[in-house]
């Protein structure tokens, strides 16, 4: 038996065990909720809402959507409203994730964006943020956002931002 047969029995006994039948069954990958484009949408309606004038600048949208994924940090942003110091330093994430909701929201007319202005809720988007309300769903983000008195400005965001450097 020379080299190159053993390679080519080799080559033959893989294909042969390769001849059996096989069915690919596509199934769903799982997607966290919170990645989820439906759920993200409906998140940056509420955050839109929750800030001043009905306005909110991307960085409000990231931090506001940092902010909704722990009670400690929306308890921190509060009690930043109100004057108190933050006693730990907040380490802002900001993900593609949302941008791509963002992205989509406007395109969708739910929100607005002229040129690099801040995000406004259309009037698909208020119809939109009414039929939230109404089927009862995100009500922990609801809840959340409650929790902080009043709109949430562009100066508390920065204030929260500008902790990271003193």
């Amino acid at each position: 038996m020379t080299e190159g047969s053993a390679v080519f029995d080799a080559d033959a006994a893989v294909l042969e065990w390769l001849d059996a039948p096989m069915n690919f069954v596509s199934r769903p990958d799982p997607v966290s909720p919170d990645f989820r484009p439906e759920r993200r949408i409906a998140v940056c309606l509420l955050i839109v809402e929750k800030s001043r004038a009905g306005k909110a600048t991307w960085k409000a949208m990231h931090v506001l959507s940092w902010a909704l994924q722990s009670p400690s940090r929306i308890k921190m942003l509060a009690n930043l409203k109100v004057g108190k110091d933050l006693l730990d330093m907040p380490l802002v994430r900001f993900e593609p994730a949302l941008d791509r909701a963002l992205d989509l929201a406007v395109g969708l007319g739910l929100l607005s964006r002229h040129d690099l202005g801040p995000f406004e809720l259309t009037e698909a988007g208020r119809e939109a943020l009414c039929e939230i309300r109404e089927a009862g769903v995100l009500e922990g983000e609801v809840d959340a956002l409650a929790v902080v008195n009043g709109k949430i400005s562009n100066r508390d965001i920065e204030r929260l931002l500008e902790w990271r450097s003193r």
